[in-house]
């Protein structure tokens, strides 16, 4: 980006190429001659004009434009280019005899388009703009115009959304008219979203032209448009209507079967509160942790299933393990070391009227974005043993009178105990052998050791140690009748159990994390992924400022990555400069409206206690210990 505002256009310094577009505001046309951010490596990017039709011209608010245009000047280098990366943000005014006629914009990145595939043939034509709406209808319809999309792909995107969305709020955007006409999409090389038509936007409580909503993705009745909080209400009908295929329901059933957390989200974003409604960010994380559950073909990730097997050899003898274990155990289960995802839910609602209807809204929808050019704008029983003699013939016997001495009766060999029959609560097991030969050989309770959670009686039922918290493996034989639920303890503590939500602390460096209260200091859990140890997952939460990958017991895909975000005192914590927050005594908060704001944060440095870094403003401060990178001194001044 440039380091300030670029200076407005006057139109005859632009070459115009074909147009692109035209709709009820105006006409959208390639230009030939500019770009934007030329000096960055990539030698910036291509350049859209858009021209107000005559008839809307005079509702232009042009001071509101040249706002909006000014905005990534008053940024950081950072997040500057990170709004010209999510949105066609405006770029220059464009002028006609000094009167304001439209203004300049980044063209769509390649990676938003896709090429449609017709559904009465193989024959595909350019590509086009990628909006969400294709994906508001049935599997059948999205498949067949060539699109692969999996509930975790949606999921990613909707994650991706909100995480753009609490970013908008915190620069002061709301997006407004924000509705699947608006919003781009693409899979690769990663679910994200893209932002057109930002000119609608609220920016600073000024908008270019007055408010206007998409038919079926209005706010209630009365209530205000364009505020983070109307954003929040039409993320939560993208997200009901993303999954159940559907136009415009707002029953959040089918988001409800992916994860009902996102059901409960959903409910509280759709009421006529707008204050209840939780912020883009709560969002963000719980799409981010329900996508950990899926496979990246969309199934649920799950534990093996039961497996029978003999801790008892072929003879009935004890198995001959890795190790002095006691035989017996019939069954095993390892789980996911957490609720298994449910399943997706089946194809959603609408029909061929639904079908026909989105196809028309794409065509419409066409003649108001920005471009179709291919060019520019892509799962024992201990059998008693048997040995069976079998009789020389009788001619090779010699004789002998029979005697009557009797047969001594053998001393039966003891059946070894099973440790299923006799484990009790707390006591702690080493699990060896094959996952189809299980041996549990008792231990002393310690890190790489498997505790007995709970015992459930007269049951062979696996599934009955799922609600246990902290479950891993499930133990039974069929000789007890029991099923023991055992919980991995890892070397790196009780914090392997922690799920998203809650609270952890441990040392910066090696050593045990512990499952602690959510209080300052502490880190929240944002997301749980297994299998994996790829941090980068971390990196696009909001709010992500710790990850580790904490030790599970030997196996594939048993290790969890823990994204982690520090437990601030209060908003002062996540404030950047600029912000308003509302001081009650020695609490800030940040209420999302300046209006109702006291003080607004001048300035921010993560060095603790440096008050000369505010000068003669007002500060605050806030250090750890263990992780003082993370500290802050907070500048601050009166509105």
């Amino acid at each position: 980006m440039s380091p300030g505002p670029a200076a407005p256009v006057e139109f005859t310094a632009l070459a115009l190429g074909r147009e692109l577009g035209r709709g009820g505001q105006g006409s959208v046309h390639q230009v030939l001659n500019k770009r934007i951010n030329e000096s960055a490596p990539d030698g910036g990017w291509e350049v859209v004009y858009k021209e107000y039709a005559p008839e809307a011209l005079p509702q232009v608010d042009a001071a509101a434009l040249a706002a909006a245009v000014a905005l990534p000047g008053r940024l950081t280098g950072e997040q500057a280019r990170w709004l010209c990366e999510k949105t066609a943000w405006p770029a220059a005014v464009v002028r006609r005899g000094g009167q304001t006629c439209g203004f300049l914009m980044r063209a769509v990145p390649d990676r938003f388009h896709f090429t449609l595939r017709t559904l009465s043939a193989d024959h595909q034509g350019p590509p086009r703009l990628a909006t969400l709406e294709y994906l508001l209808n049935e599997d059948s319809y999205v498949t067949g115009i060539g699109l692969t999309v999996t509930d975790r792909d949606r999921l990613l995107l909707l994650a991706d959304l909100a995480t753009t969305l609490d970013r908008l709020h915190r620069l002061g955007i709301a997006v407004g008219d924000l509705s699947p006409k608006n919003l781009l999409f693409t899979l690769a090389p990663r679910p994200e979203c893209f932002l057109i038509d930002c000119d609608a936007a609220r920016t600073d409580r000024a908008t270019v032209l007055p408010q206007a909503e998409t038919p079926d993705w209005q706010v209630p009745a009365g209530e205000e448009p364009a505020t983070p909080h109307s954003d929040t209400h039409k993320l939560a009908l993208l997200a009901v209507r993303l999954f159940a295929r559907d136009q415009s329901t707002t029953d959040p059933a089918a988001l409800t079967a992916i994860d009902p957390a996102l059901g409960d989200l959903a409910r509280t974003s759709l009421g006529t509160d707008p204050a209840a409604r939780p912020a883009p960010a709560a969002w963000a994380e719980q799409l981010a942790s329900a996508a950990g559950w899926l496979k990246p073909d969309g199934g649920p990730r799950v534990g093996g299933g039961a497996r029978t097997g003999g801790g008892l050899g072929a003879s009935g003898g004890p198995s001959t393990g890795n190790g002095p274990g006691v035989g017996g155990v019939a069954k095993r289960r390892i789980p996911p070391g957490r609720p298994a995802a449910p399943q997706p839910p089946g194809g959603g609602k609408g029909g061929a009227g639904k079908v026909l209807a989105a196809v028309a809204a794409a065509v419409v929808l066409l003649l108001v974005v920005v471009s179709q050019n291919s060019d520019s704008w892509s799962d024992a029983g201990g059998t008693p043993s048997r040995t069976i003699y079998s009789p020389r013939p009788v001619s090779s016997l010699p004789w002998t009178p029979p005697t009557l001495t009797p047969t001594p009766t053998p001393t039966p060999t003891p059946t070894p105990t099973s440790p299923v029959a006799t484990a009790a609560v707390g006591g702690c097991f080493h699990l060896d052998g094959a996952a189809d030969h299980p041996e549990l050989t008792p231990a002393t309770c310690a890190a790489g050791t498997f505790e007995v959670l709970r015992v459930n009686e007269g049951s062979t039922d696996l599934d009955s140690c799922a609600d246990v918290p902290g479950n891993d493996e499930s133990v039974s034989n069929k000789g007890s009748a029991r099923v023991l639920c055992l919980g991995y303890q890892s070397p790196d503590g009780d914090s392997y159990h922690a799920r998203q939500g809650d609270c952890v602390f441990g040392p910066n460096g090696p050593g045990p994390w512990s499952v602690l209260s959510c209080r300052a200091g502490n880190f929240k859990v944002l997301a749980v992924y297994h299998g994996t140890s790829d941090h980068s997952k971390c990196d696009v939460l909001p709010h992500s400022d710790r990850w580790r990958i904490v030790s599970g017991p030997s196996g594939a895909d048993r290790d969890v990555l823990q994204c982690l975000s520090m437990v601030f005192p209060d908003d002062a914590g996540r404030a950047t400069v600029n912000d308003c927050l509302l001081k009650s005594g020695s609490t800030f908060t940040n209420v999302g409206d300046c209006d109702r704001s006291n003080v607004y944060v001048s300035g921010r440095t993560n060095k603790p206690a440096d008050p000369a870094f505010c000068g003669r403003d007002a500060y605050i401060y806030w250090r750890s210990d263990q992780f003082p990178d993370l500290g802050y001194t907070v500048c601050w001044r009166w509105r």
